[in-house]
Protein backbone atom coordinates (compact mmCIF):
# COMPACT_ATOMS: atom_id res chain seq x y z
CA UNK A 1 0.00 0.00 0.00
CA UNK A 2 1.60 3.52 -0.85
CA UNK A 3 2.98 5.68 1.64
CA UNK A 4 0.45 8.46 0.64
CA UNK A 5 -2.82 6.77 1.90
CA UNK A 6 -0.84 5.45 5.34
CA UNK A 7 -0.22 8.91 6.03
CA UNK A 8 -4.01 10.17 5.51
CA UNK A 9 -5.01 7.58 7.63
CA UNK A 10 -2.86 8.86 10.14
CA UNK A 11 -3.54 12.40 10.35
CA UNK A 12 -8.11 11.02 9.53
CA UNK A 13 -7.42 8.67 12.65
CA UNK A 14 -6.22 11.95 14.79
CA UNK A 15 -9.75 13.66 14.38
CA UNK A 16 -11.32 10.46 15.20
CA UNK A 17 -13.89 10.75 18.53
CA UNK A 18 -16.08 8.00 18.34
CA UNK A 19 -15.66 4.94 15.99
CA UNK A 20 -13.32 3.72 13.32
CA UNK A 21 -14.61 1.25 11.26
CA UNK A 22 -12.78 -0.36 7.97
CA UNK A 23 -11.05 -2.70 6.02
CA UNK A 24 -6.77 -2.87 6.21
CA UNK A 25 -4.15 -4.94 5.52
CA UNK A 26 -1.89 -6.04 7.82
CA UNK A 27 0.67 -4.02 6.66
CA UNK A 28 -1.13 -1.12 7.23
CA UNK A 29 -2.44 -2.30 10.65
CA UNK A 30 1.15 -2.38 11.61
CA UNK A 31 1.80 1.15 10.53
CA UNK A 32 -1.58 2.71 12.53
CA UNK A 33 -1.50 0.12 15.16
CA UNK A 34 0.10 2.65 17.90
CA UNK A 35 -2.28 5.58 16.70
CA UNK A 36 -4.94 3.16 17.51
CA UNK A 37 -3.95 2.04 20.86
CA UNK A 38 -4.10 5.93 21.77
CA UNK A 39 -7.64 6.12 20.65
CA UNK A 40 -9.09 3.26 21.86
CA UNK A 41 -7.41 4.32 25.47
CA UNK A 42 -9.26 7.29 24.80
CA UNK A 43 -12.46 5.23 24.67
CA UNK A 44 -13.01 5.14 20.55
CA UNK A 45 -14.55 2.16 19.16
CA UNK A 46 -12.39 0.48 16.95
CA UNK A 47 -14.01 -2.15 14.43
CA UNK A 48 -11.16 -3.40 12.03
CA UNK A 49 -11.31 -6.52 9.18
CA UNK A 50 -8.03 -7.30 8.62
CA UNK A 51 -6.90 -8.49 5.10
CA UNK A 52 -3.89 -11.23 5.23
CA UNK A 53 -2.44 -13.87 3.04
CA UNK A 54 -2.64 -17.45 3.20
CA UNK A 55 -0.09 -17.87 6.03
CA UNK A 56 0.64 -18.04 9.43
CA UNK A 57 0.18 -14.51 11.51
CA UNK A 58 3.78 -13.43 12.72
CA UNK A 59 3.60 -12.82 16.40
CA UNK A 60 3.58 -8.75 16.46
CA UNK A 61 0.41 -9.14 14.14
CA UNK A 62 -0.84 -11.33 16.87
CA UNK A 63 -0.15 -9.03 19.46
CA UNK A 64 -1.29 -6.15 17.75
CA UNK A 65 -4.86 -8.22 17.19
CA UNK A 66 -5.01 -9.53 21.00
CA UNK A 67 -4.53 -6.04 21.77
CA UNK A 68 -7.01 -4.04 20.41
CA UNK A 69 -9.39 -6.97 20.93
CA UNK A 70 -8.52 -6.98 24.74
CA UNK A 71 -9.24 -3.31 25.31
CA UNK A 72 -13.53 -3.98 23.52
CA UNK A 73 -12.53 -3.40 19.94
CA UNK A 74 -14.23 -6.09 17.20
CA UNK A 75 -11.64 -7.32 14.86
CA UNK A 76 -12.02 -9.68 12.07
CA UNK A 77 -9.18 -11.24 9.77
CA UNK A 78 -9.81 -12.50 6.37
CA UNK A 79 -7.05 -14.75 4.01
CA UNK A 80 -6.79 -13.59 0.82
CA UNK A 81 -4.22 -13.67 -1.97
CA UNK A 82 -5.33 -10.81 -4.00
CA UNK A 83 -2.95 -7.95 -4.97
CA UNK A 84 -5.95 -5.82 -5.28
CA UNK A 85 -7.37 -4.58 -1.96
CA UNK A 86 -10.20 -2.32 -1.53
CA UNK A 87 -9.07 -0.44 1.61
CA UNK A 88 -10.84 2.28 3.21
CA UNK A 89 -11.48 3.62 6.66
CA UNK A 90 -14.29 5.53 7.71
CA UNK A 91 -14.12 7.81 10.52
CA UNK A 92 -16.65 8.54 13.17
CA UNK A 93 -19.60 7.68 9.82
CA UNK A 94 -18.71 11.25 8.26
CA UNK A 95 -15.28 10.95 6.66
CA UNK A 96 -13.82 8.03 4.34
CA UNK A 97 -10.76 7.54 3.86
CA UNK A 98 -10.19 4.77 0.41
CA UNK A 99 -7.52 3.09 -1.35
CA UNK A 100 -8.98 4.22 -4.69
CA UNK A 101 -7.77 7.11 -5.61
CA UNK A 102 -10.46 9.33 -7.63
CA UNK A 103 -9.86 12.06 -9.99
CA UNK A 104 -10.28 15.36 -8.75
CA UNK A 105 -12.71 15.92 -11.96
CA UNK A 106 -15.01 13.39 -10.50
CA UNK A 107 -17.33 14.58 -8.05
CA UNK A 108 -18.19 11.53 -5.63
CA UNK A 109 -21.08 11.37 -3.04
CA UNK A 110 -19.30 10.90 0.20
CA UNK A 111 -22.59 9.85 1.72
CA UNK A 112 -23.61 6.83 -0.51
CA UNK A 113 -19.63 5.91 -0.58
CA UNK A 114 -19.86 5.36 2.85
CA UNK A 115 -22.88 3.67 3.04
CA UNK A 116 -21.64 1.04 0.45
CA UNK A 117 -18.63 0.55 2.45
CA UNK A 118 -20.60 -0.14 5.75
CA UNK A 119 -22.58 -2.94 3.77
CA UNK A 120 -19.15 -4.28 2.28
CA UNK A 121 -18.00 -4.10 5.91
CA UNK A 122 -21.33 -6.18 7.71
CA UNK A 123 -21.16 -8.43 4.34
CA UNK A 124 -17.43 -9.56 4.97
CA UNK A 125 -17.81 -10.15 8.52
CA UNK A 126 -20.28 -13.04 7.88
CA UNK A 127 -17.34 -15.01 6.61
CA UNK A 128 -14.48 -13.51 8.22
CA UNK A 129 -12.59 -15.01 11.84
CA UNK A 130 -13.34 -12.82 14.72
CA UNK A 131 -10.40 -12.18 16.96
CA UNK A 132 -11.27 -13.30 20.46
CA UNK A 133 -8.84 -11.98 23.64
CA UNK A 134 -8.11 -15.27 25.49
CA UNK A 135 -6.95 -13.81 28.55
CA UNK A 136 -9.04 -16.16 31.42
CA UNK A 137 -10.86 -13.38 32.20
CA UNK A 138 -14.44 -14.03 32.64
CA UNK A 139 -16.80 -11.76 30.52
CA UNK A 140 -20.63 -10.55 31.90
CA UNK A 141 -23.42 -8.40 30.70
CA UNK A 142 -25.77 -7.65 33.43
CA UNK A 143 -28.77 -5.79 33.24
CA UNK A 144 -31.92 -5.31 35.07
CA UNK A 145 -35.55 -4.08 33.51
CA UNK A 146 -36.15 -1.47 35.67
CA UNK A 147 -33.35 0.00 38.25
CA UNK A 148 -36.20 2.19 40.44
CA UNK A 149 -39.10 0.27 41.10
CA UNK A 150 -42.46 0.82 44.14
CA UNK A 151 -42.27 -1.28 46.94
CA UNK A 152 -43.63 -4.95 45.74
CA UNK A 153 -42.93 -4.74 42.29
CA UNK A 154 -41.16 -7.07 40.21
CA UNK A 155 -37.99 -6.67 38.04
CA UNK A 156 -36.46 -9.10 35.48
CA UNK A 157 -32.77 -9.41 36.08
CA UNK A 158 -31.28 -10.56 32.64
CA UNK A 159 -27.10 -11.88 32.25
CA UNK A 160 -24.33 -12.96 29.56
CA UNK A 161 -21.33 -14.83 31.00
CA UNK A 162 -18.62 -16.18 28.73
CA UNK A 163 -15.12 -17.33 29.41
CA UNK A 164 -16.35 -18.56 33.33
CA UNK A 165 -16.89 -22.27 35.17
CA UNK A 166 -19.40 -21.16 37.35
CA UNK A 167 -21.67 -18.23 37.74
CA UNK A 168 -23.08 -17.07 40.85
CA UNK A 169 -25.97 -14.51 42.03
CA UNK A 170 -25.74 -12.60 45.26
CA UNK A 171 -27.13 -11.91 48.13
CA UNK A 172 -29.03 -14.82 47.07
CA UNK A 173 -25.72 -16.63 46.46
CA UNK A 174 -27.68 -19.41 44.45
CA UNK A 175 -25.71 -20.69 41.51
CA UNK A 176 -26.89 -19.99 37.79
CA UNK A 177 -26.34 -20.89 34.21
CA UNK A 178 -24.27 -18.54 32.22
CA UNK A 179 -27.01 -17.20 30.51
CA UNK A 180 -30.42 -16.53 31.59
CA UNK A 181 -32.85 -14.29 33.55
CA UNK A 182 -34.90 -14.46 36.55
CA UNK A 183 -37.96 -12.03 37.85
CA UNK A 184 -37.10 -10.96 41.80
CA UNK A 185 -39.85 -8.98 43.92
CA UNK A 186 -38.51 -6.33 45.31
CA UNK A 187 -39.63 -4.58 48.87
CA UNK A 188 -36.78 -2.89 49.52
CA UNK A 189 -33.23 -1.28 48.39
CA UNK A 190 -31.02 -4.32 46.87
CA UNK A 191 -27.96 -4.44 45.54
CA UNK A 192 -27.22 -7.62 43.04
CA UNK A 193 -23.97 -9.01 42.41
CA UNK A 194 -23.46 -11.63 39.50
CA UNK A 195 -20.39 -12.99 40.39
CA UNK A 196 -18.70 -15.25 37.76
CA UNK A 197 -15.68 -17.65 37.99
CA UNK A 198 -12.59 -19.22 35.49
CA UNK A 199 -10.19 -21.33 37.60
CA UNK A 200 -8.67 -18.31 39.95
CA UNK A 201 -10.36 -15.31 38.57
CA UNK A 202 -13.53 -14.06 39.70
CA UNK A 203 -15.22 -11.16 37.77
CA UNK A 204 -18.06 -9.14 39.03
CA UNK A 205 -21.09 -6.63 38.21
CA UNK A 206 -23.15 -5.34 39.93
CA UNK A 207 -27.13 -3.52 39.78
CA UNK A 208 -28.43 -1.30 42.51
CA UNK A 209 -32.28 -1.91 42.81
CA UNK A 210 -34.24 1.21 44.69
CA UNK A 211 -37.48 0.58 46.14
CA UNK A 212 -39.74 3.64 45.84
CA UNK A 213 -42.19 3.23 49.51
CA UNK A 214 -42.96 6.67 50.01
CA UNK A 215 -45.00 9.82 48.38
CA UNK A 216 -41.39 10.95 47.19
CA UNK A 217 -42.70 14.97 48.19
CA UNK A 218 -43.01 16.11 52.23
CA UNK A 219 -44.77 19.53 52.87
CA UNK A 220 -44.12 21.55 56.26
CA UNK A 221 -46.22 24.10 57.33
CA UNK A 222 -44.57 27.15 59.59
CA UNK A 223 -47.33 29.63 61.17
CA UNK A 224 -46.71 32.83 62.32
CA UNK A 225 -48.67 35.64 64.65
CA UNK A 226 -48.66 38.55 66.32
CA UNK A 227 -48.17 36.76 69.74
CA UNK A 228 -45.19 34.70 67.99
CA UNK A 229 -41.37 36.14 68.10
CA UNK A 230 -41.15 33.79 64.68
CA UNK A 231 -42.21 30.97 62.46
CA UNK A 232 -43.27 28.04 64.33
CA UNK A 233 -43.54 24.33 62.63
CA UNK A 234 -47.49 23.17 62.79
CA UNK A 235 -48.33 19.70 62.97
CA UNK A 236 -51.21 18.03 60.82
CA UNK A 237 -54.15 16.28 62.27
CA UNK A 238 -52.71 13.26 63.94
CA UNK A 239 -55.77 10.82 61.96
CA UNK A 240 -56.19 13.13 59.36
CA UNK A 241 -53.16 13.90 57.06
CA UNK A 242 -52.57 17.12 55.82
CA UNK A 243 -55.40 19.14 57.39
CA UNK A 244 -53.76 22.27 59.61
CA UNK A 245 -56.19 23.91 62.13
CA UNK A 246 -54.41 27.94 61.75
CA UNK A 247 -55.18 30.82 64.31
CA UNK A 248 -57.08 33.67 62.97
CA UNK A 249 -55.20 36.74 60.36
CA UNK A 250 -51.82 34.55 60.62
CA UNK A 251 -48.96 34.08 58.24
CA UNK A 252 -48.43 30.47 56.74
CA UNK A 253 -45.40 29.83 55.38
CA UNK A 254 -45.71 26.31 53.33
CA UNK A 255 -42.44 24.53 52.58
CA UNK A 256 -42.47 21.28 49.96
CA UNK A 257 -39.66 18.70 49.28
CA UNK A 258 -38.88 15.59 46.90
CA UNK A 259 -36.59 13.45 46.94
CA UNK A 260 -37.04 12.45 43.03
CA UNK A 261 -37.43 13.49 39.76
CA UNK A 262 -41.31 14.67 39.00
CA UNK A 263 -43.47 17.07 38.31
CA UNK A 264 -45.60 19.17 40.78
CA UNK A 265 -48.39 21.85 39.89
CA UNK A 266 -51.33 23.38 41.89
CA UNK A 267 -54.33 23.84 40.86
CA UNK A 268 -54.21 27.89 40.89
CA UNK A 269 -50.56 28.46 40.88
CA UNK A 270 -49.76 26.33 38.04
CA UNK A 271 -46.44 24.17 37.59
CA UNK A 272 -43.79 24.66 40.43
CA UNK A 273 -40.65 24.00 41.18
CA UNK A 274 -40.01 20.14 43.18
CA UNK A 275 -38.25 22.21 45.92
CA UNK A 276 -39.41 25.43 47.08
CA UNK A 277 -41.90 27.69 49.96
CA UNK A 278 -44.21 29.80 49.86
CA UNK A 279 -45.82 32.65 52.22
CA UNK A 280 -49.45 33.88 52.61
CA UNK A 281 -51.74 34.87 54.74
CA UNK A 282 -54.96 32.96 55.53
CA UNK A 283 -58.21 34.29 56.65
CA UNK A 284 -60.75 31.92 55.77
CA UNK A 285 -60.94 27.83 55.22
CA UNK A 286 -59.20 27.37 52.18
CA UNK A 287 -58.00 24.10 50.57
CA UNK A 288 -54.89 23.45 48.25
CA UNK A 289 -55.09 20.70 45.28
CA UNK A 290 -51.40 19.63 44.60
CA UNK A 291 -50.95 17.04 41.10
CA UNK A 292 -47.46 14.93 41.85
CA UNK A 293 -46.33 13.30 38.77
CA UNK A 294 -43.28 10.89 38.61
CA UNK A 295 -42.34 8.05 36.64
CA UNK A 296 -44.59 5.81 38.77
CA UNK A 297 -47.82 7.15 38.83
CA UNK A 298 -49.87 10.52 39.24
CA UNK A 299 -50.84 11.66 42.98
CA UNK A 300 -53.68 13.95 44.04
CA UNK A 301 -52.51 16.01 47.47
CA UNK A 302 -55.30 18.30 49.26
CA UNK A 303 -53.95 20.64 51.91
CA UNK A 304 -56.83 21.52 53.88
CA UNK A 305 -56.09 24.68 56.51
CA UNK A 306 -59.29 25.33 58.87
CA UNK A 307 -59.74 28.83 61.13
CA UNK A 308 -59.83 28.47 64.65
CA UNK A 309 -63.00 30.36 65.39
CA UNK A 310 -62.53 32.83 68.59
CA UNK A 311 -65.66 31.47 71.24
CA UNK A 312 -66.60 35.47 72.90
CA UNK A 313 -67.49 35.96 76.22
CA UNK A 314 -71.08 35.96 76.80
CA UNK A 315 -72.33 38.37 79.10
CA UNK A 316 -73.70 37.47 82.51
CA UNK A 317 -77.78 38.24 82.21
CA UNK A 318 -79.11 40.51 85.14
CA UNK A 319 -81.42 39.35 87.15
CA UNK A 320 -84.69 41.76 88.16
CA UNK A 321 -85.76 41.72 91.73
CA UNK A 322 -88.78 40.45 93.04
CA UNK A 323 -91.45 42.36 93.84
CA UNK A 324 -93.71 40.78 96.68
CA UNK A 325 -96.44 39.38 96.35
CA UNK A 326 -99.85 39.63 98.00
CA UNK A 327 -99.97 36.17 99.17
CA UNK A 328 -96.93 36.46 100.77
CA UNK A 329 -97.80 39.60 102.64
CA UNK A 330 -100.75 37.64 104.16
CA UNK A 331 -98.76 34.77 104.73
CA UNK A 332 -95.82 36.53 107.06
CA UNK A 333 -98.45 37.89 109.43
CA UNK A 334 -99.21 35.93 112.64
Amino acid sequence: MNEHFNEKIKLAIRSSQFHIQGIITSSMLENISFHLFQKQNNGVFIELIILMNNTPKTIKITNILLRIASGGGQIYYIDKDSNEDDCFLNIDKKIIISSKETEDDVKVDAQSQLANSTLLFKSLTETAFPVVHQSGQPDILFSASKEWVKAGDNIELTWQVEQAQSVILLPQNISVPLNGKTDIKINTDCLFTLQAKNEEIISEKRIFIKAVNSLGLTFSVYISTDQLAGYMLLQAHPEIPYHYAIPPDSHVRLHWESDRMGILSEKKWGEMPVNGFREMQIKEDAIFQFTWKTIFDIKLINLHFYILQEKKPQKAQKKEPERPSLFKLFKRRP
